[in-house]
């Protein structure tokens, strides 16, 4: 079937022939235009002179000689006349929203051609809608009657108050406004379009340089439109051309037909347009999948069926079309496209809000807007600087600087980042530099964009040309729309003079580039079409793939912002929800009537506000038309079987590894170590064999393991100065006294290990709890010391290292440990280990300190045991009794505490006061254990239990 524009092209150079030229062709869309021209010459197979090509938008501001004013622009006048008009003292921020909603109905009741005063007036008597309101027909003064009845004799409640309050003046500040803009020669769109209408009508007459002008393929007139045609009409100078040769878009029962009569019998054709005899029902399938991405995958596989069947020449991809109702989609489909289709032609252009640019916009934003001052000195949270020096376009810029830099703040934990630290390239210094003020938000967006164009150049310079030439263009050419965009702006802003805060500037700033699009440079009328759906009005494609078809995209389900309630909308003739039924209707059934293919995809997900419900014209053509369409449900094969148990054989390689543990070896194994293998050998494998870390990051809490930290560390402050020496219950007492002496170990604790500094400050909001939850721990656990006095204290933090010798074999094992504190009490050394969290003080054998198996193992015990064992072994202990001893600061408040580990084989526990009667069978057990470790037919298994996969960092690789 030949396209709608090839018939009007065949149709007026049998007409006119080369007089063509001077003609004045009408079109819904440039592209129309673009197309109907390539049709015009494949009729006329010889060269001619084009005729003048125009959208109607186009043939309005020709003829008014008006500019278009700028929307950002007109908002500020529009807040200058309101603040006028009403003495309100709100702010710019205040009136953004409703201000864009009051400039779309001034457009809307100028298109329209409302009598802006009778919709603006305040009808107190209802007797008045009769006699003033005669133009109107009954149902529309039944609608206006409607509303004003809810208010009235009843308008006491605040909204409606609030409502009228504004009503009132609404009026003023349209008329003021289009006195403003037409002062200096610009008018927003429906002020144009009225302006040049009501000129018609009182016989103004326009020089129009052409024989004739010829609309085509329109469809939803305003009544502006409707009145400009109409006045060309009866000039003789205008022809009419509607594409409703679809009988569904004649149906009557149909919303697409909505305008279908009315403009057929306003505007009628001059010359007969042939209507085609063939019957053509296109092959329709639809495809429902569960997802987003998964709709541009499919997009792939009915392209490379395509190609398969070799149908898709240069020729044949100009008659495909993909039709993308969300734009989201745009491009995860351009990366969906096969290689064999070297030709694309995108017509919706790149959404500059979606380019890598504008997220960085928003993340310098959110720094700019979360600054501190500390000490008068302003200071960047690292949650807002790590997202800047990660995103690609910084990190870029000088990867190693970046990287050291990112490295340490995470590595000493920095919450709170100084300028002096983060600028070290010119570009980081412009970036954190602090800025407080719209004007100077401005310049330093301006600052920072040059010098990022600056630094992405040059990186192009030092790469490989061929390699990253086109996405440097690309990603330049972003930065220098987004230049573009933040100049055009200050300079609205300088002309207006409005005050306002950053947040609302980014605001107008973010709803500008949302508009934006950057083109993509092509052939427009070569190779398969990407495009929206407004981007298909007039067009005709043999093949069609439609995405997102879905109920509330496909028609859209999206009600415009509006000031003036529904019902006088509709009472005065304004644009209503049905309206928009009706056009995205007549889009849908115009479009696939003279295809060959047509592929519908939807989104099956239900998910927030998406149902996962196919389109209501997919059901319409089903059960309405009773075409036959083919039905397909696209699932993924989710496999759910279990991964298979991981394990890592010792191989020369790791036991290579491992005899770095032994006696020539660097490193040594620790208690902590070897309780790590026996929760897990798999994970001692990854954490000590192989020392992979977990990433460092920044913490702003202190989690349980750095809360175990900081007290140790705060212990072995107070008790440093009483290392040697005998220590007395007066002595105790004096340090619990000692408020200042408290707070400042506290203090210097948090300082060495939360926040990796030299500099000792006082403790605020979460961190000042935790620090007097630390004085409690340590108060009571001087009160318990002071019990056990005097006593001898040996030493805090003692590190021991020792060689063990494995059975059977030639290594020895390097064992090393830090036993947190040492004292005497009489002829007994106590083994201190203060442990935060909970555990046992209650073995019932050797064996169960070391069984891989046991859920509840005592490690603490094991741990503790260890370090008696090393100490025992260190010097001659004869005449020492060795206690091991365990400080749970949960039980620490516990009415009779006790630090004592206990035996208990059966029923009776006894207390462990002499390690002596234990040391042969724990040494057994930790050789058994480490003849293990280092037995090469033995491998790192995954955890016989489970439990200590809840917090293991490891979880991810071997998916237990």
């Amino acid at each position: 079937m030949k396209p709608f524009l090839y018939q009007i092209a065949g149709l007026f150079y049998k007409e006119y022939g080369a007089d063509v030229s001077r003609l004045a062709f009408i079109f819904p869309n440039r592209r129309a235009g673009l197309f109907f021209q390539k049709y015009l010459s494949e009729v006329a197979e010889k060269p001619l002179f084009s005729p003048t090509i125009l959208t109607i938008n186009d043939l309005f501001i020709q003829l008014s000689g008006k500019q278009t004013a700028d929307h950002i622009s007109m908002l500020f006048v529009l807040y200058d006349i309101y603040i006028r008009q009403s003495g309100s003292t709100e702010t710019f921020d205040e009136f953004l929203y409703w201000g864009e909603m009051l400039l779309n109905d001034f457009d809307d009741v100028d298109k329209y051609m409302v009598n802006a005063r009778m919709l603006f007036t305040n009808v107190t008597d209802l007797k008045e809608i009769e006699s003033d309101f005669s133009f109107l027909t009954e149902d529309q003064i039944a609608a206006i009657r409607t509303f004003w009845s809810s208010f009235y004799p009843k308008n006491d409640a605040p909204n409606q108050q609030s409502f009228l309050a504004v009503w009132q003046i609404l009026y003023a500040l349209y008329a003021e406004l289009r006195e403003a803009l037409a002062a200096e020669g610009r008018g927003y769109e429906g002020m144009i379009f009225r302006e040049v209408v009501e000129g018609l009508e009182k016989g103004q007459s326009y020089d129009l340089p052409y024989d004739k002008v010829v609309f085509v393929g329109l469809n939803a007139l305003s009544t502006s439109e409707e009145r400009f045609l109409s006045q060309l009409q009866k000039l003789d100078i205008a022809d009419f051309y509607w594409d409703y040769a679809s009988d569904k878009v004649r149906d009557t029962n149909n919303k697409a037909s909505y305008f279908v009569e009315r403009n057929l019998r306003n505007f009628p054709s001059q010359l007969n347009l042939e209507s085609s005899d063939e019957e053509k029902t296109a092959e329709i399938e639809v495809i429902g999948i569960p997802s987003g991405i998964g709709q541009a995958k499919q997009v792939y596989s009915l392209l490379e069926e395509l190609c398969d069947q070799k149908e898709m020449n240069s020729e044949e991809a100009l008659r495909t079309a993909i039709i993308l109702p969300d734009e989201n989609l745009l491009v995860p489909v351009l990366n969906a496209i096969p290689e064999q289709i070297r030709r694309i032609n995108v017509t919706m252009g790149y959404p500059l809000a979606g380019t890598p640019i504008a997220s960085l916009m928003e993340y310098v934003l959110a720094l700019q807007k979360n600054v501190r001052y500390v000490d008068r000195q302003p200071v960047f949270y690292f949650r807002d600087v790590f997202p800047i020096l990660n995103h690609r376009y910084i990190s870029a810029t000088d990867p190693a600087i970046i990287a050291s830099l990112v490295k340490d703040i995470a590595e000493n934990n920095k919450i709170y980042i100084n300028h002096e630290e983060l600028g070290k390239t010119p570009l980081l210094n412009i970036l954190f530099t602090p800025v407080t003020d719209v004007s100077g938000f401005s310049n330093y967006l301006i600052r920072l964009l040059q010098e990022l164009n600056k630094v992405t150049g040059r990186a192009e310079e030092e790469e490989d040309e061929d390699k990253c030439q086109r996405s440097t263009d690309i990603e330049q050419e972003f930065i220098f729309h987004y230049f573009t965009t933040v100049n055009r702006l200050k300079d609205i802003m300088l002309e207006a003079g409005v005050e306002m805060k950053i947040d609302t500037y980014f605001r107008l700033l973010k709803r500008i580039t949302d508009t934006i699009t950057i083109p993509f440079q092509g052939e427009p009328l070569s190779g398969l079409q990407v495009m929206g759906v407004l981007e298909t009005r007039a067009l005709d494609f043999d093949r069609l793939i439609i995405l997102s078809m879905n109920e509330g995209i496909f028609p859209l389900r999206k009600a415009a912002n509006s000031f003036i309630p529904y019902n006088l909308r509709r009472g005065f003739g304004l644009p209503t929800y049905e309206h928009q039924d009706s056009v995205w209707a007549y889009h849908f059934y115009r479009l696939i009537y003279r295809a060959d293919h047509v592929s519908l995809l939807y989104d099956t997900r239900n998910n927030g506000l998406q149902t996962g419900e196919v389109s209501r014209f997919v059901h319409q053509l089903r059960y309405h038309y009773e075409v036959p369409m083919k039905r397909k449900l696209v699932v993924y094969n989710v496999s759910s079987s279990k991964t298979p148990p991981l394990e890592v054989k010792k191989s020369e390689a790791v036991m290579k590894r491992l005899d770095n543990f032994c006696r020539n070896g660097e490193m040594a194994i620790s208690a902590s170590a070897i309780n790590t293998y026996l929760d897990c050998p798999l994970k001692f494998y990854f954490s000590v064999v192989e020392g992979v870390k977990e990433e460092e990051e920044v913490s702003e809490t202190i989690e349980s393991s750095m809360f175990g930290t900081i007290l140790h560390k705060v212990m072995e402050d107070l008790y440093k100065p009483l290392c040697g020496k005998m220590v007395t219950a007066d002595l105790l007492k004096l340090i619990r006294k000692d408020t200042p002496l408290l707070t400042d170990a506290i203090a210097r604790a948090f300082a060495k290990e939360f926040f990796k500094t030299d500099v000792i400050r006082p403790l605020n909001g979460q961190n000042f709890l935790i620090g007097e939850m630390i004085r409690k721990y340590v108060l009571k656990i001087l009160e318990n010391d002071s019990k056990l006095t005097p006593f001898y204290y040996v030493e805090s933090e003692k590190r021991m290292e020792c060689l063990l010798a494995l059975p059977g074999s030639q290594k020895e094992v390097r064992l090393k440990g830090f036993i947190d504190r040492i004292d005497q009490i009489g002829d007994t050394a106590r083994i201190i280990d203060y442990k935060t969290g909970s555990g046992l003080s209650v073995f019932s054998s050797m064996e169960s300190l070391f069984n891989k198996e046991e859920k509840e193992r005592p490690k603490a015990i094991m741990q503790v045991f260890m370090y008696a064992w090393m100490y025992n072994n260190a010097k001659d202990r004869r005449g020492i009794i060795i206690k091991p001893g365990i400080y749970y600061m949960r039980t620490l408040f516990a009415t009779l505490f006790d630090a004592s580990v206990y035996y208990r084989p059966e029923r009776e526990k006894r207390p462990v006061d002499d390690f002596a009667g234990y040391i042969d069978d724990f040494e057994n057990g930790l050789k058994a254990c480490l003849s293990e470790i280092f037995d090469p037919g033995v491998p790192f298994i995954q955890t016989p239990t489970g439990k200590a996969c809840s917090y293991c960092p490891f979880k991810g690789i071997c998916g237990k």
